[in-house]
């Protein structure tokens, strides 16, 4: 570096060190605190994507589904291709438990990239991942889980359950590898009530 920017260059300049290289997760703990929790190890075999924050089982408890891998290295680096998809079935207390390929029927292997949810016949949740230069993959749930759509400008919404805990998601636009999720909820549990708020403030009530 001292070869390329001399002192006069380097003065006031800011430095910055990367010291943990694994994927990880960054959970809010509020009042503009966040904490480093790795994934697990599997999720640490290649690149990763595209993640999906959904209740995938119908248990209340938010899910993690990844994709990755890179073919766009170097020759002589050799490509990320060690990764085939991981799902990481949640606690709903921020912990993830990796389920195998055959638990969980979800297998993406290649150059994955976007990985979105959509809305199939009947409202159904569908998962589609994307790969470059490869197939486009659609995934159903094998669980129905509650489907609630939202309405344009709707930006958050509070789950309330019946033992009276509360979680919040917000609902934006874009998600993942230059994707864009369909706007609607996975809300699944012992749910009972949910409210959508949009930009200006409103309230929008809905029960199961």
């Amino acid at each position: 570096m001292e070869q390329v920017l001399g002192p006069e260059d380097r003065k006031g300049a800011l430095i910055l060190e990367a010291n943990d290289f694994r994927s990880c997760l960054l959970r809010n703990e509020g009042n503009g605190h966040f904490t480093f929790v790795p994934l697990p190890m599997q999720a640490q075999l290649s690149v990763i994507n595209a993640m999906l924050a959904e209740d995938l089982d119908g248990d209340g408890k938010l899910d993690l589904l990844l994709s990755g891998n890179d073919y766009s290295t170097e020759p002589s680096v050799g490509r990320y291709d060690a990764f085939n998809g991981l799902y990481l079935k949640g606690d709903g207390k921020g912990g993830f438990t990796p389920l195998s390929i055959l638990e969980s029927g979800l297998f993406l292997p290649g150059n994955q990239k976007g990985l979105v949810r959509l809305r199939g016949p009947g409202g159904k949740s569908l998962i589609a991942a994307s790969s470059n230069k490869g197939p486009l993959q659609v995934f159903a749930l094998k669980k129905d889980v509650p489907v609630f759509p939202l309405q344009p400008g709707e930006t958050t919404v509070l789950i309330t359950y019946r033992d009276g805990s509360v979680r919040k998601e917000e609902a934006g636009y874009g998600s993942s590898f230059l994707s864009q999720s369909g706007r609607f909820i996975n809300a699944g549990g012992p749910v009972d009530h949910i409210e959508i708020k949009d930009g200006r403030g409103r309230v929008r009530k809905v029960r199961p």
